[in-house]
C-alpha cells in the first residue's frame, strides 16, 4: 500500500464512527473534508473489492482442493461424493464474498454519485450526437466473451495441469466445475443481449432501456451523472452513466421480476434506478450523457 493510500486509509478511520457510518448509509456528510475524505477513500476502495474477491476465491480453491485430497486421501470422501462435498462448501462461500462485494460496490458507488462535481464535465468524449440526433448503444459481445471466456478457460487450463500432474482430482473438479458455470452464465447472457441491442436508443421519444423495453421521456430525466466505475475513470478506465428521474419509486414499480431488482439495486448505489455502465459497449458514457445534455440541456456532473 503506497504512503498515499496509507494516509487517506488513516484519515477515513480517523472519522468518528457515527460519522462513517452515516456515509455508508447515506452517502453523505455536511462536513466538507470529511466529504472529500469518504469520495477519495470511496474510488479507492472500489478499485479494490474485485480484485479482493478473486484474490479470496483464489485461496478458497486451493484451500478446498487440499482439504478434499487430504480427505480423500484417508478415504472419508471420494468418488461423485467429492464434487457433492466441493459444491457444497462452494456455493455459500461464492455467495458470501458475491454479496459482501456488491454491498461494498453500492455503498461506496453512492458516495460518489452524490457528491459528483456540479461542474459540467469536461472530460473528451467520442461522440458528440446533435440536438435531435438519434443515438443508439450497442453491448460488444466480443469484449463479454473474451474476458470471461478468458476466464474459463484459464480455470480448465488449471484443472488440466493438476489433472495431468496428479495434483488431486478434488482440486481438479472445482476448478472444471467453475470453468463450465462460467461458461453457462456466459451463453445465457450473450443469447439474451442478441434479443435486446441496441440496449439503450437516445431518441424524440426519451431514453429507451432494451432490457427493460420501456422508454423514459425526456421531461421525466431530472440529472445527468458519470462516475468512474470500481473507482478507476480516467484513460482506459470505464465509467457508469446515472440518469436520475423524478419519482424514482414509481418509476422501479413499473418493472417486473429481475428487473425490477436491478432497479433497485442501480437506485441503492447511485441514486437513481436508470443507469449503465460502458464496459462492454460501443459508446462511452460520456458520450451519451453529452448526447442526454443536448436532449435535456441539463449539465453533466463527474467525479
Amino acid at each position: 500500500m503506497s504512503d498515499q493510500a496509507s494516509e487517506l486509509r488513516a484519515r477515513w478511520r480517523a472519522l468518528s464512527p457515527s460519522l462513517r457510518v452515516q456515509i455508508i448509509r447515506t452517502g453523505r456528510t455536511s462536513e466538507p473534508e470529511a466529504q472529500w475524505i469518504a469520495v477519495n477513500f470511496a474510488r479507492m476502495e472500489l478499485g479494490r473489492v474485485r480484485r479482493r474477491i478473486w484474490t479470496a476465491l483464489a485461496v478458497h480453491v486451493v484451500v478446498l482442493g487440499t482439504l478434499l485430497g487430504v480427505l480423500r486421501s484417508v478415504g472419508v470422501v471420494g468418488g461423485t461424493s467429492t464434487a457433492v462435498v466441493a459444491a457444497v462448501v462452494s456455493v455459500p462461500v461464492v455467495l458470501a464474498l458475491f454479496a459482501w462485494g456488491r454491498g461494498r460496490m453500492i455503498a461506496f458507488s453512492r458516495i460518489l454519485t452524490l457528491n459528483a462535481s456540479s461542474a459540467p464535465d469536461s472530460a473528451p468524449v467520442a461522440v458528440a450526437p446533435r440536438r435531435g440526433e438519434r443515438l443508439d448503444v450497442r453491448l460488444v459481445l466480443g469484449r463479454v466473451v473474451v474476458r470471461f471466456g478468458a476466464i474459463a478457460l484459464v480455470l480448465a487450463l488449471v484443472g488440466a495441469v493438476m489433472a495431468a500432474l496428479k495434483g488431486g482430482m478434488s482440486a481438479t473438479v472445482v476448478c472444471e466445475g467453475a470453468a463450465g458455470v462460467i461458461l453457462l452464465l456466459l451463453l445465457w447472457v450473450v443469447v439474451r443481449a442478441r434479443k435486446v441491442n441496441p440496449i439503450m436508443t437516445l431518441s424524440e421519444s426519451g431514453v429507451t432501456v432494451g432490457f427493460w423495453k420501456t422508454t423514459v421521456p425526456w421531461e421525466r430525466i431530472t440529472g445527468i451523472s458519470v462516475v468512474p466505475l470500481n473507482g478507476r475513470g480516467g484513460s482506459g478506465g470505464s465509467y457508469v452513466l446515472a440518469l436520475t428521474v423524478d419519482a424514482p419509486e414509481r418509476f422501479v414499480a413499473g418493472l417486473s421480476g429481475t428487473y425490477a431488482r436491478n432497479a433497485q439495486r442501480s437506485a441503492s448505489a447511485y441514486g437513481t434506478p436508470l443507469t449503465f455502465d460502458d464496459r462492454y459497449t460501443d459508446t462511452s458514457a460520456h458520450a451519451v450523457a453529452s448526447a442526454v445534455s443536448a436532449w435535456t440541456g441539463l449539465p453533466v456532473r463527474s467525479t
